[in-house]
Parts: C-alpha cells; sequence; structure tokens
C-alpha cells in the first residue's frame, strides 16, 4: 500500500470509535503538518468517506525570543546569576556584561550634538535589570546590588517549559504577551465527521472503466467515481467569430430558409462599367465622383467586357430604348473601364443577371433568387455610424411574374424572421430601380420608425443590354449589416466594432446571434 493509501487509512481508523475528531490532534496522531493533512481529507470527502466543518480559533505560539529563552535562560536569571553573595556595584556588574564605562567626550562649545546609538549591550542589560528587579530576583541598597535569596529558579523559562499548559487569558499568557515571548495567531482547522460511504479502510475510485480490469475480473472490487455532467470543461484556446460575423451566419441561414443561394462575391474592386454603368447609372452621376467613390491607380483600368454588352450599355445611355430615351449623353468608353472598389453589391447582381441571361437563351428556364452579404466601400467621413467599409445585404428575384407586392411580401418574411413585424414602405428615386421603396423599420428602444433598407423592381434600361427577357421582372431589396449588429449587441459606437478598436476579450464574450421570429 503506498503512502497516500495508508495516510488515509490511518484517518478512517481514527474514526472509527469517534463521532468526530479534529485534523489539529489528527495531524499530530499521525506525524504529518497540517496542511498536508488537509490534501487526504479533501480526497476523502470527494469521495464521501467524510465530512468536514471548517472551524478556527486562536492559539499561543512562541516567539523567537521565547524559544530562545526556552533553550537557554532568562536575560533577567544571568544577571541574577553574576550577582555575587556579598553583592556588587551597578559599574562592575556591567563589566561583566562587556558594557564600556568610559567617559563620553565633550563636545566642543558650538559643535551640534549627535544623537549615539545606543549599545546593544547596554539594551539588554538595562532590560534584563529591570526584569530582575520586578521577578525579585535583586534588590538595590546604597549603590550595592545584592541576591533577593538564593538558589531562585528561572521563573520565565519555566513557564515556557509547561507553555502547552498555559490558557487564553490567563495571568501566565498575559505575562508572555507583554514580555513578547508569546503571540496569539488565528488557526484553522477541520472538524471531521463520517461520510455517508463511510469506511474504515480506503478504497480507491477509479476515473474510468479499463479494459484490463474488464479482462481480470478486478472491476467486480473496484469503485468508480462518479460522473459530474455539470462540470465545466477546460477552456480551449481556439478563434471566435466577431459579432458581424456572427449576424451575416444567421442572416444567411434565414435567406437560404427562404429558398435563396449565395451568389459570389469575392471580388472588391470592380470595374465602373459593373458598378454603375450596367445599372443604368450615368457617367455624370454624383456617387461616381472621387469625394464618394474610391478609384484604384494600379491598375487603374479593367479588362474589356464583351462588346456587344459594352455596345448595347452604351447605346442605352446615349440615346435609350424599351420605351426610354436615355439620358442623352456621349458614354465614355474610357469613364467605364475605370477601376474602384465596389460601392454595392449589386455590381455583383448586375454580373449574375447577364450570367443568367446567356444561360436562359440555352436552356430557358426562370425563376431563381439570390442573396449575397459581403463588403463595399464608399468615401464617407468616419463617425460613430458611418464607416468607410462596411457589409450589404442584397436579395434578387428573377421571375416573369415578380411584382412590387411580391417584393414587399418578401420583405416583409425576412423581417419577421428577425423579429421585426412593423413595416412601413416609402416612394423613393433610385437610378435603377422603378419603383424603388425605402424600407422602414419601428425601434423599440428609440420608439419610432428607422430606415432599414432600400428596395426597388430593376428598370428595363438595366435589364434590356444584359440579355433578360422583357417579359421577366427582378425584384431587389438590400440593408446593412452594421446597424442590425450593433442593435442587437448594444454597440453604439460602429468604430469600436472593426479596426484597432476593437477589444478581443468583447469578441470572446458575445453570445451568438439568434433572431427570434414573431
Amino acid at each position: 500500500m503506498n503512502q497516500k493509501h495508508d495516510h488515509a487509512n490511518q484517518i478512517l481508523s481514527l474514526l472509527e470509535n469517534n463521532e468526530s475528531i479534529n485534523s489539529l490532534k489528527v495531524a499530530q496522531t499521525i506525524g504529518i503538518n497540517h496542511q498536508e493533512l488537509v490534501g487526504y481529507l479533501l480526497q476523502l470527502e470527494a469521495s464521501n468517506y467524510i465530512i468536514t466543518e471548517g472551524l478556527k480559533k486562536d492559539q499561543l505560539f512562541l516567539t523567537e525570543e521565547g524559544n530562545t529563552i526556552l533553550n537557554s535562560q532568562s536575560g533577567e536569571y544571568e544577571i541574577y546569576q553574576k550577582v555575587p553573595e556579598g553583592g556588587i556595584s551597578m559599574t562592575d556588574l556591567q563589566k561583566q556584561f562587556g558594557i564600556d564605562q568610559a567617559p563620553k567626550q565633550k563636545q566642543e562649545q558650538g559643535e551640534k550634538k549627535e544623537k549615539q546609538a545606543e549599545d546593544p549591550k547596554k539594551k539588554l542589560f538595562d532590560q534584563g535589570f529591570g526584569n530582575a528587579k520586578k521577578m525579585g530576583y535583586i534588590k538595590m541598597d546604597k549603590g550595592m546590588i545584592s541576591k533577593v535569596a538564593n538558589d531562585l529558579p528561572d521563573k520565565i523559562k519555566q513557564e515556557l517549559q509547561s507553555f502547552n499548559e498555559i490558557k487564553l487569558g490567563s495571568p501566565q499568557a498575559k505575562l508572555l504577551i507583554e514580555r513578547k515571548l508569546a503571540s496569539i495567531s488565528t488557526i484553522k482547522y477541520f472538524e471531521i465527521k463520517k461520510g455517508v460511504k463511510y469506511s474504515p479502510k480506503f478504497r480507491e475510485q477509479f476515473a474510468a472503466l479499463t479494459t484490463e480490469q474488464l479482462l481480470s475480473g478486478e472491476w467486480k472490487d473496484c469503485d468508480y467515481k462518479s460522473i459530474n455532467l455539470n462540470a465545466e470543461g477546460e477552456k480551449i484556446s481556439m478563434g471566435n467569430l466577431h459579432p458581424l460575423l456572427k449576424v451575416r451566419k444567421q442572416f444567411s441561414q434565414i435567406l437560404i430558409g427562404l429558398g435563396f443561394e449565395e451568389m459570389p462575391t469575392n471580388q472588391f474592386v470592380e470595374s465602373s462599367f459593373w458598378n454603375f454603368d450596367a445599372l443604368f447609372q450615368p457617367q455624370k452621376h454624383p456617387a461616381r465622383d472621387a469625394h464618394d467613390t474610391f478609384f484604384c491607380s494600379d491598375p487603374e483600368l479593367s479588362e474589356e467586357v464583351d462588346n456587344t454588352l459594352r455596345d448595347k450599355v452604351k447605346t442605352m445611355h446615349q440615346t435609350g430604348g424599351v420605351g426610354s430615351i436615355g439620358y442623352q449623353y456621349e458614354w465614355s468608353h474610357e469613364e467605364a473601364r475605370k477601376n474602384i472598389l465596389r460601392t454595392h453589391t449589386t455590381a455583383v447582381s448586375s454580373k449574375m443577371l447577364y450570367r443568367i441571361a446567356q444561360q436562359y437563351k440555352e436552356k430557358g428556364y426562370f425563376p431563381k433568387k439570390y442573396f449575397s452579404i459581403d463588403k463595399v466601400f464608399r468615401n464617407e467621413t468616419l463617425d460613430a455610424t458611418h464607416l468607410a467599409e462596411f457589409h450589404q445585404i442584397e436579395g434578387v428575384v428573377i421571375d416573369k411574374n415578380a411584382s412590387l407586392g411580391q417584393l414587399m411580401g418578401i420583405i416583409r418574411e425576412f423581417f419577421r424572421e428577425i423579429g421585426i413585424n412593423k413595416l412601413w414602405f416609402k416612394p423613393t428615386y433610385n437610378p435603377y430601380t422603378e419603383p424603388s421603396m425605402e424600407i422602414y423599420g419601428y425601434h423599440p428602444v428609440l420608439n419610432k420608425k428607422v430606415e432599414i433598407g432600400n428596395s426597388g423592381v430593376f428598370r428595363p434600361e438595366m435589364l434590356a443590354p444584359l440579355g433578360i427577357p422583357e417579359d421577366v421582372n427582378v425584384i431587389a431589396w438590400g440593408l446593412g449589416l452594421e446597424r442590425p449588429t450593433m442593435i442587437y449587441y448594444d454597440i453604439r459606437d460602429i468604430r469600436t466594432m472593426v479596426g484597432p478598436e476593437v477589444k478581443v476579450e468583447t469578441v470572446r464574450s458575445n453570445a451568438f446571434c439568434v433572431f427570434e421570429s414573431k
């Protein structure tokens, strides 16, 4: 049996014939320090062999000076022993203790007196001499020191020898504390009682059943630890999803649940052609100014698009078509080739519509529902609610029968899934949708309507050059990702959500985003 089990059995054996035992006495009995005993008590209590109750009490302890006297003699008794039967003068007595009696040199007139350090021997002598008189060892008469009586014992040493019998509050305890030979300390200990699984002999509990125990049959005589299903596992150091990514994931799941497919959006640099011209946005539109858009310098121009598509877009801008007169201006091929950081994910939608139109010519099938969630870039002034880069969520439905009413129904269903039921639609103007609607929702915290998105039916002037048939409509809507995230996680300043001001601990501690539909 190893020492660990041996000590555990000793503790259980001491408890066998007692209702309770004191941990201090147990440690003394089995010959280990109390701190080591506590480790065995915790093991036995975890196995329900014992139960413990934490207690504390004040106890008298010898100081270093007290231990020195216990192993030698007190200062006053040493002085008593140095006094001869015929008596002795103070000067001669001090000489026996090596105290120099040379007179101090007088200070020269005008000099400042410096405080001289007290002789340690003189200090101990004075302390011992005072105690010797107080304890009745010596007396002084006409400058001579004599013993009160012969063969007196060392009273203080006698008190220290019976130290374990001295009780707190007794005259002896008060004397030792006053002489700084003892001090009071609070000690903590345990009252030990039998637990529900008490046994005089310790049986080790195994954490798991092993193959060896099964094969040997040893398992029949083994005890096994119960499984604590409420115990927390060890924290694993791993990556954490940013709040934006959590909300993005939730929105993606909602849109996929509504039958949408995600569009590829992994191209941040886009040509002005797909970002503006293909959307029937004029080249002199304010949004295409450097104050609103980031233009790239290397490479400055994009690759050429299909010539047929380019010419159709050019014609629609200059002279119009499908009932429109266009913008009546000279369209610039050079302007359309300028590379920019995309200002909206609708640039992805225009490419997807062109690709679908090519497929339609071959296979001739509709309808389709797509969505995208990704970064876009605008030359904004940074403040608490605006960044130069942010995420846009966009949904597109392509169908022969797609209508404004259907668009409103899809929008209501999406926002219902994220817990927003009160919606309002307001007519507005967009270059590439007609009719167009701003989307407003009721904000319960602000207690008012707030704009939460934009929507509309893509204009024929945009769809016709891309090859979408005249009998097919395309409805679309979009919103930002940052604002819903700020509302959900109660983030007041968008600048603390991305960039150098993000706190890693905040990312770790934020819960998963789960919107409850109502």
